[in-house]
């Protein structure tokens, strides 16, 4: 992450090698999206969110990674690496459930998630002590906002529902709309902060 003064004392070529691999990154990630999403046309409108999700976090993560190795000074000391395996795993937990039980039985592939999912708990928490004031404070904004969002939207839908306007919506949808929503929030909050 980098803010705008830091951006202006950077030499041209490194600005324009650091657009090159951004739009070189896109460029992969959306073709690579376009052909998971080809393959599984037949798939269901929670799953095809989970992995724009998964393919969302783990773009993420390489970037993240990318930005770890080209400008190291730019990320609070301690924080880069557990916010790169805080990504992973959630893009690897939104492909589980999707493309697990086709090498393992449902179970195993549950109990893996519930591992991963304990394992970057424990790293969003080093992440927390490891993190500056002011991506302490990200964090803090990014919750707030998408707990006061999706629960706006969650009574609305509740309502909708026991009216009978709607259908009702899979736990798997939920949660990938909820990811969707935290991850909108998390670039509001960085953009208010000054954070590209």
């Amino acid at each position: 992450m980098m803010s705008r003064s830091e951006a202006t004392n950077q030499p041209m070529v490194v600005r324009i090698l650091g657009i090159l691999a951004l739009g070189a990154i896109g460029a992969l990630t959306g073709f690579g999206f376009a052909s998971i999403v080809e393959v599984e046309q037949g798939a269901s409108w929670a799953d095809s969110l989970a992995l724009a999700m998964a393919v969302a976090l783990l773009a993420i993560a390489v970037l993240s990674s990318l930005t770890l190795i080209l400008r190291p000074s730019t990320v609070p000391k301690g924080c880069g690496i557990l916010q790169i395996i805080v990504f992973l795993l959630a893009g690897v937990m939104f492909l589980a459930p999707i493309y697990g039980p086709t090498w393992m039985k449902a179970d195993v592939v549950f109990g893996g998630i519930v591992v991963l999912l304990v394992v970057q708990s424990v790293a969003n928490l080093m992440l927390w002590r490891a993190a500056d004031e002011m991506l302490r404070q990200i964090m803090a904004e990014t919750s707030a906002m998408a707990f006061w969002a999706l629960q706006t939207a969650l009574f609305l839908y509740a309502a909708a529902e026991r009216l009978g306007l709607v259908d009702t919506i899979s736990g798997w949808g939920l949660t990938g709309i909820l990811m969707a929503v935290y991850l909108v929030a998390s670039i509001v909050a960085a953009a208010r902060r000054g954070i590209h």
